[in-house]
């Protein structure tokens, strides 16, 4: 009897644990997708900005204000944020790994609890 409780309680943790890394794994693919937007809109802005003649003017959001800025410069951060975003999701396609192996080892674990009661 005792046995059984101890085999409930280590299946209640790993079933729990399963199902915040699951939690885990679908925020990170909401984040990935948001960053993979951002990326499309940061290309068709470069684009369009590199469509406009060299003596427009281009300003940039600051806070709650837009600023003057050089072309060169506008587009220096576009492809800086650009860049950020490729890093912020290979950040997040590696956690995702992580948690993927995670919830395998769990799956594994409940399959070796449930097998080593039944001998």
């Amino acid at each position: 009897m005792a046995i059984d409780m101890e085999l409930r309680k280590a299946f209640a943790e790993l079933q729990r644990k399963m199902v915040e890394t699951q939690a885990q794994m679908r925020i990170s693919d909401i984040q990935i997708e948001s960053l993979n937007r951002d990326k499309r809109k940061l290309a068709i802005t470069k684009q369009e900005i590199e469509s406009f003649p060299e003596d427009t003017k281009l300003y940039e959001s600051v806070g709650r204000m837009f600023m003057l800025q050089p072309r060169e410069t506008v587009k220096e951060n576009l492809d800086t944020k650009h860049k950020q975003a490729d890093e912020k999701i290979n950040e997040l396609k590696a956690k995702k790994t992580y948690l993927e192996r995670s919830v395998k080892s769990s799956e594994e674990n409940l399959r070796e609890m449930v097998s080593q009661r039944r001998k």
